[in-house]
């Protein structure tokens, strides 16, 4: 595994130090995919870390197409938090340093500040800090106990006229006490009582942006996770871009490596006593090849992926197609879009523990592939006040990760991951409507048909989502928005004969800027 690593590394090295400044910079179009995540706490949600930019550059034009696509699994949003809307509604265009606080119900306390720093005209700095966290309450079956998050983010950008680098240095840290299901009745040991889950992340990522060369990007991460379980995992992925123009074509190679790599230890605390640890090494690297084409009337992407997979179970190779077209039919009105493409995605303990902090782990980590996603539909604005976009296709997943409650670990309330290969039918429309600058309309819709092959049904998973959301600003200083949350009933058991009932989500907020200064809301 490391002289994939190192080999790669040593590619890319020596790619940048033979580039050549090229005359010109070409419009490049990117497909930015949205993943289907339905959260409660998704209502209203504004970035909170804004990405420092305040230097003045000459912009390269970007196109993007929206494409959100739904994912094998989700898991039941949290009764008690703070849903739908976020407060820190300031935009870096306004602030380049901010603070704001909030207060909530079960006692909870969310807090974010950004500190912006310009040490010359070529490197920017930041710092990002945040925490949330609530004590909890007690109901008639469960005690949702306290929670605590803390997050510290160190940025850097350096700008020149060739290119632009960008590092973030953080750190996250978890603590949850873990919820007792009072309708079991069961002894409880003493080491389980009062048990508290602390977990931790550590994270480096650097990404370059190169303009007048081959080389467009560079892109580096690095996960380190660990927790008082013995649970560990070291996370790499490294991946970086090279695009040669010819004429009105282009010719793309994606390079890309993941590593996962950690130790399981939750078999200690769920059955005490038994000491084992499971290990894992998971590694693929992919070659991405592709010919881009773009003229008036077309915009297409003609490539594929190969990967090569290396773990304990097998060594082997993957095809994947990766092609994209958009033939617009009448200017700005009307483009058909239509595909077929797929990935192979690493799954990671801290993607894990992150969705759900009740998460044990006691198997063995698998990568998710989705070897086809067929898709077709059409997008538009039929004026500057309204924009549509429909989409239907048809998906197979391969080891699709579900989390599954765990109830033979009363009175825990903990979730493993089981997987299942399945196959997705999907429908997605979404609208967007303006009014003048005074209001904002957005509706979208999601609908799916899902088949597992073994599981009775996928779990934690909707046959629908559907989410609306009004922003009304009467003035410069108002700001009013309203958004309603609608999520389908959900299977929780492997028998599939429990399910979490369909439920609607309302939220409000109000923002009132004071002065350049100060922002109130509600």
């Amino acid at each position: 595994m490391k002289r994939f690593i190192l080999l790669y590394i040593i590619l890319v090295s020596l790619s940048a130090v033979g580039q050549k400044a090229k005359d010109s910079v070409k419009t490049e179009v990117i497909e930015v995919t949205r993943s289907f995540d339905p959260k409660v706490q998704d209502a209203y949600k504004l970035q909170v870390n804004p990405e420092i930019d305040a230097l003045p550059e000459d912009k390269i034009p970007v196109n993007y197409q929206i494409q959100s696509i739904p994912v094998a699994s989700t898991f039941q949003p949290e009764k008690g938090s703070m849903a739908g809307y976020q407060p820190g509604s300031l935009k870096q265009d306004v602030y380049n340093s901010y603070a704001d606080f909030s207060f909530g119900n079960y006692t909870q306390i969310k807090t974010d500040a950004f500190i912006f720093y310009p040490v010359s005209d070529k490197l920017e700095s930041a710092l990002a800090i945040s925490h949330y966290s609530s004590q909890g309450k007690a109901t008639d079956n469960f005690t949702y106990l306290p929670f605590y998050h803390t997050a510290v983010d160190a940025l850097f950008n350096y700008k020149t006229n060739q290119n632009i680098w960008r590092f973030d240095l953080g750190y996250d840290g978890h603590i949850n006490d873990l919820q007792q299901d009072k309708s079991i009745n069961f002894i409880t040991p003493p080491d389980i009582q009062n048990s508290t889950n602390k977990f931790n992340n550590f994270h480096v990522d650097v990404n370059g942006d190169f303009r007048d060369f081959t080389i467009k990007n560079f892109r580096l991460k690095y996960n380190n996770f660990w927790d008082q379980f013995d649970n560990s995992e070291h996370f790499i992925r490294l991946n970086s871009d090279l695009i040669l123009p010819i004429g009105s074509i282009d010719l793309k190679l994606g390079l890309q490596t993941d590593l996962a790599s950690g130790s399981l230890g939750n078999g200690q605390f769920l059955n005490p006593g038994n000491d084992f640890n499971v290990d894992y090494n998971n590694l693929d690297f992919g070659v991405l090849p592709a010919v881009q084409v773009e003229n008036d009337n077309i915009i297409a992407n003609l490539g594929a992926k190969l990967f090569y997979q290396n773990n304990a179970n097998y060594n082997q190779f993957q095809f994947i197609p990766d092609v994209n077209i958009h033939l617009n039919l009448i200017y700005e009105r009307l483009t058909v879009v239509a595909g077929v493409t797929g990935d192979l995605q690493q799954n990671a303990q801290t993607a894990f523990y992150k969705q759900n902090p009740y998460t044990f782990l006691t198997n063995d980590l698998v990568p998710s592939l989705t070897p086809y996603d067929i898709f077709g539909g059409f997008n538009g604005a039929l004026s500057s006040a309204f924009a549509y976009e429909i989409k239907l296709g048809y998906k197979k997943i391969r080891n699709a990760a579900f989390y599954n409650y765990n109830m033979a670990f009363p009175p825990l309330v903990s979730y493993s991951v089981v997987y299942d290969d399945m196959t997705q039918s999907y429908f997605q429309t979404d609208f967007d409507i303006s009014i003048g600058k005074k209001l904002d309309l957005k509706l979208g819709l999601t609908y799916m048909q899902n088949n597992t092959e073994n599981l009775t049904k996928p779990l934690y998973l909707p046959d629908y989502s559907f989410k609306t959301l009004f922003i009304f600003k009467p003035t410069e200083k108002l700001n009013f928005n309203l958004s309603l949350n609608s999520i389908g009933k959900r299977t929780y058991n492997l028998l599939g004969d429990k399910t979490l009932k369909a439920y609607s989500d309302l939220n409000a907020g109000f923002r009132y800027k004071i002065n350049k200064e100060f922002t109130g809301f509600i």
